[in-house]
């Protein structure tokens, strides 16, 4: 590794660990909590700036990779938060300190997708080292239960790093961009340092800006590799996307469900702008909808590898550019999580029910077992959707039920395709199998 990727990971905080082991080498259920309280909150960080960059990078690869990143570190947070709550004091409020939060968003205001890595990456190596620190310093027996989630936590620390550093081995060869990643990881360096150096409740100057302008996160225009995913053009757009022939040439055997598969990096994408994006959403929240974003990501992946199983190519087929949410309507978030947990998905189930069928008759059971798999995510999605929904309408003070969520974003689905009178959709959006009927486009299951 060379040195820029390295530089300026310093060492841990020791005043913020000294005051709470003073005078005694063993640290009490106080200290554990005080510690281990902005951990969590670190690892919220990473997971909101990984969701952040995957629509600022180009590569299909490393957004997959980021959604994956994305689930790990809320996952670690849920694991601490576990411990906290047996902690005196407990977690307390369930959202980032806002210093904390300022330094990540900083830290994501990055010119290059391998610029941001470089600062990832020293932060997560900071991050472990104070998780050394803590488990060096925690009795195995009296603090088990916290050793013991951090085990948990600590698992997944060399399939991050070993990532970050191979994506960042050979980034460097190029002079203007060697130049700015080490610009950003001295900006970086200098970032987790003020963050480590400042006094609970104080609010320091952070350093200046490189001058280098901002690729991520969540970028206005999400980043396409228009080469190897040409883009649909036809009109229409997404709304008709899956009734255009020319999109697929599977678009007439079951197996274009696999290629369905294949583009939920769509709707995967478009979710990274609201996870990064809403605030104030219980902790609980995050770990349901990272979850369900990563499991978009997975289909997407899975999809894809088994296209490439039979013989395709990305440039054999037309893919859907993800829509953005950046628009200043925060109620599109959670219009776009009803509509696809509501309507998208809770409408899916024949048609993946009747694709198993098929493809155990034609004798594909890698296919038929994916679609399994598939219709198993769903079902939890669906329930994820039931469960959050509601609660993003609140937040934007609009009280509302599952049913009427359910009812609203078939409504809206309904209205789009301006083709239906308005006493039919009232109809339509009331009756959820004649919707779905009438909503989800069938595949030729007699075809292989």
């Amino acid at each position: 590794m060379s040195d820029h990727h390295t530089k300026g990971i310093v060492d841990i905080d020791r005043t913020e660990a000294g005051k709470e082991v003073k005078g005694s080498r063993f640290l009490r259920p106080t200290d554990s909590a005080r510690i281990l309280k902005p951990l969590l909150w670190h690892e919220f960080e990473l997971s909101r700036m990984a969701a952040g960059w995957v629509t600022a990078s180009v590569a299909y690869e490393v957004k997959l990779k980021l959604g994956r990143l994305t689930y790990l570190h809320i996952r670690h947070v849920e694991n601490l938060q576990k411990r906290m709550d047996e902690l005196p004091g407990g977690l307390g409020e369930q959202k980032s300190p806002a210093l904390i939060r300022e330094v990540y968003e900083r830290l994501a205001a990055a010119p290059s997708t391998a610029a941001f890595l470089a600062g990832y990456y020293l932060f997560y190596r900071n991050l472990l080292a104070r998780y050394d620190e803590f488990v060096t310093k925690a009795d195995p027996v009296l603090d088990a239960p916290s050793v013991d989630q951090l085990r948990l936590v600590l698992m997944d620390r060399l399939d991050i790093t070993s990532w970050l550093e191979e994506q960042l081995r050979f980034a460097s060869l190029e002079e203007q961009a060697g130049q700015m990643i080490s610009e950003w990881t001295d900006y970086a360096a200098k970032l987790w340092s003020t963050l480590s150096n400042a006094e609970p409740g104080t609010q320091p100057l952070l350093p200046a800006v490189p001058s280098a302008v901002p690729v991520g996160p969540i970028p206005a225009v999400p980043a396409m590799d228009e080469e190897r995913f040409p883009p649909l053009t036809a009109h229409g757009g997404a709304a008709q996307a899956y009734s255009d022939d020319g999109m697929s040439p599977l678009f007439h055997s079951v197996r274009q469900m696999v290629y369905i598969n294949a583009t939920e990096i769509s709707p995967a994408e478009t979710m990274t702008y609201l996870y990064y994006s809403i605030q104030n959403m219980p902790l609980a929240f995050y770990y349901d909808f990272a979850r369900h974003m990563w499991d978009e990501f997975r289909h997407s992946e899975m999809g894809m590898r088994r296209l490439q199983q039979f013989g395709y190519q990305t440039t054999d087929f037309k893919w859907l550019r993800t829509s953005t949410l950046s628009e200043d309507n925060e109620a599109r978030y959670a219009d776009m999580y009803a509509w696809l947990t509501m309507v998208a998905e809770a409408c899916s189930f024949a048609k993946k029910r009747k694709a198993v069928e098929a493809f155990w008759k034609f004798g594909d059971a890698l296919s038929a077992i994916q679609t399994e798999f598939d219709i198993v995510d769903e079902r939890a999605h669906v329930d994820f959707g039931t469960k959050w929904g509601p609660e993003l309408y609140q937040q934007l003070g609009d009280m509302i039920t599952p049913r009427v969520m359910a009812e609203r974003a078939r409504r809206r689905r309904l209205e789009e395709l301006q083709t239906i009178q308005p006493d039919e959709i009232d109809k339509l959006a009331k009756n959820f199998p004649a919707f779905c009927g009438f909503h989800t486009s069938t595949l030729e299951y007699s075809n292989y």
